[in-house]
């Protein structure tokens, strides 16, 4: 269980110079931030670099960082701006820009982005709390777009052992969202 009883906590220690607050705050908002930051910039290594930049300036201005809502408020505000300004110092990123038909940002809220960034961050964690194999087949599915053959080929067991564990994955997976759903009210009996 983590030392900090409460976000005002986790803040005045961060402001008072304790890496275990900020390494706390990393490792809770890293990945979501850089999803969040992935649906502004179209890039992985492009959400990943200005995520991981925007926690060395976090850190750097530690103690005089103002957080006037909450933490995860503050953090996604950081990380949209952080996302504008590469956006409009990268000439590649404006190109894009100007290929689109409207601007991505009046078509596409800051609430859509979060949310987008928060289902994928739950379907990703769902993904790892998978089997080990399970996972391995799944990920060799879906992500790496093997057929079933060439997966039990890869790994040496059946076809219907292929079947078999991603149907679990899928599974799973489903009772997830479904969960997840219902948990915020999106499914009426």
């Amino acid at each position: 269980m983590t030392p900090f009883h409460t976000e005002e906590d986790l803040i005045r220690q961060l402001k008072e110079g304790n890496q275990a607050a900020f390494k706390t705050i990393f490792h809770l908002y890293y990945r979501p931030l850089t999803l969040f930051a992935m649906k502004y910039v179209g890039d992985v290594e492009e959400a990943k670099e200005i995520t991981q930049e925007f926690f060395i300036r976090f850190w750097e201005k530690h103690a005089s960082v103002e957080i006037n809502f909450s933490l995860k408020t503050y953090l996604y505000h950081s990380v949209r701006n952080a996302c504008y300004n590469f956006i409009e110092k990268n000439k590649v990123a404006q190109r894009r820009l100007t290929d689109w038909k409207e601007n991505p940002f009046i078509q596409d809220p800051i609430l859509d982005k979060i949310i987008a960034a928060e289902q994928e961050e739950i379907l990703l964690k769902g993904i790892d709390s998978l089997p080990e194999k399970c996972k391995e087949i799944f990920m060799m599915s879906r992500i790496e777009k093997l057929s079933n053959k060439e997966i039990a080929a890869k790994l040496q067991i059946s076809v219907k052992t292929v079947e078999g564990q991603i149907t679990i994955a899928l599974k799973r997976l489903k009772n997830l969202l479904i969960s997840l759903l219902l948990s915020f009210g999106f499914l009426l009996r």
